[in-house]
C-alpha cells in the first residue's frame, strides 16, 4: 500500500506542478497583458497632458486678445464719439458747415451709393451713365 500511496502521492505533486505551472504562465501572461495596458494608458495620458496645455495656450492668447480688441472697441467708440462731439460743434458755430451738412448729395453720387459694392474701377465705369458728365458738387443738379 506504501507504493500506492508514493504514487498517487507523486501523481498528486506531478498534477498539482502542472497546474501550477499553468497557473503560472496564465499569471505571466496576463502580467504582460496589464504592463501592456499600462504603457498605452502612459502614452494617452501623456498626449492628453499635451492636448491640454496646448489648449490652455491657446485660451490663453484668446483671451489676450479679447481684451485687446476690447481695448480697440473703447479706443475706437471714444474717438467716434470725439468725432460726433466735433462735428455737434462745428454746426452750432459755422453756419457755412450748418448749410453744407444740410445740402443733399447729388443724385450721381447717390446713384452711386445705392448701387453693389464695385469689384473693380472697369465696374465702377460701367455703372456711371455714358455720356453724361457728374454735375458740379457745389451745384444743385437740374432735374
Amino acid at each position: 500500500m506504501s507504493t500506492r500511496l508514493v504514487i498517487v502521492a507523486a501523481l498528486l505533486a506531478t498534477l498539482t506542478g502542472l497546474w501550477l505551472f499553468e497557473q503560472n504562465h496564465a499569471l505571466r501572461a496576463s502580467f504582460a497583458n496589464a504592463q501592456q495596458l499600462a504603457r498605452e494608458q502612459n502614452a494617452t495620458l501623456t498626449r492628453l497632458k499635451t492636448a491640454l496645455n496646448a489648449t490652455a495656450e491657446l485660451a490663453a492668447k484668446n483671451q489676450q486678445a479679447q481684451v485687446t480688441l476690447r481695448e480697440q472697441l473703447d479706443a475706437a467708440s471714444a474717438q467716434a464719439l470725439q468725432r460726433e462731439n466735433a462735428i455737434a460743434r462745428l454746426l452750432n458755430e459755422n453756419e457755412a458747415f450748418r448749410h453744407w451738412y444740410r445740402t443733399e448729395l447729388p443724385d450721381a453720387v447717390r446713384r452711386v451709393h445705392q448701387r453693389p459694392a464695385c469689384p473693380s474701377a472697369a465696374h465702377c465705369l460701367q455703372q456711371l451713365p455714358a455720356g453724361q458728365p457728374l454735375p458740379d458738387a457745389g451745384k444743385r443738379a437740374a432735374n
